[in-house]
């Protein structure tokens, strides 16, 4: 009992030595709020059309919000949301109906990446400082929905959604404690239903099953932070 009554209070003589350390380095304030936008490109199978688990993605836009948890100065707890919208490449559907040409509707990508981890930031210069983050959390997506017609026929896919872990990696610059130039790395493996119906004079064709949909994007985001 002696042994683990002295381990206790060392414990607990460390932690309250580590909460005086930070609240006597801390020199910024505790909590800060950002907001940030921009480009998202899809890499890998998500930008493919011809591999085995083509996602067909084109570039898009983000957006995205973060808040800022200072632990001391060069460290801090980062919990982000951001969003990103991906067209899909014409290839990718004319390969999906067979065709050539087509007309009609083809959705967006739409992933929504609720994270959270760890930042670490050190000055580079008067007003200049870079950053790095390492985080974990969810992918949350939806899949284009698909209604066109070629050469007399109709071709539709539903749009489901999805979720799986996602892991994501980010640098960039902070200016003036202010302003922020990022880029961003996520990704995440959501397993998707799909639904295709092809339909014509005299017939219907319905096919399902599930998919895995390797997802990844490079985020070039700005952003204020306040």
């Amino acid at each position: 009992m002696t042994i683990i009554r002295l381990l206790s209070k060392t414990i607990l003589l460390v932690l309250m030595a580590v909460l005086v350390s930070f609240r006597a380095e801390a020199q910024v304030p505790s909590v800060k709020f950002g907001v940030t936008g921009g480009l998202a490109l899809p890499t890998g199978d998500f930008a493919s059309t011809s591999s085995a688990q083509a996602g067909g993605a084109t570039a898009g836009f983000s957006a995205g919000a973060n808040l800022i948890f200072s632990l001391v100065p060069t460290l801090s707890v980062v919990g982000s949301f951001s969003f990103a919208s991906n067209g899909v490449d014409e290839e990718m559907v004319k390969n999906l109906t067979g065709t050539s040409s087509y007309s009609g509707d083809v959705g967006s990508w739409t992933t929504l990446w609720p994270m959270a981890g760890i930042r670490y930031s050190t000055g580079v210069g008067p007003v200049v400082s870079v950053f790095l983050t390492a985080q974990g959390g969810l992918l949350l997506g939806s899949s284009p929905e698909v209604d066109v017609t070629s050469g007399g026929n109709r071709y539709t896919s539903k749009s489901t959604s999805a979720s799986s872990f996602a892991y994501g990696f980010s640098g960039g610059v902070m200016i003036a404690n202010k302003f922020t130039v990022e880029l961003r790395v996520l990704s995440g493996q959501p397993e998707y239903d799909f639904e295709f119906q092809a339909s014509g004079s005299g017939f219907t064709s319905t096919f399902t099953g599930t998919a895995d949909q390797p997802t990844s994007i490079i985020q070039l985001n700005a952003g204020i932070v306040f």
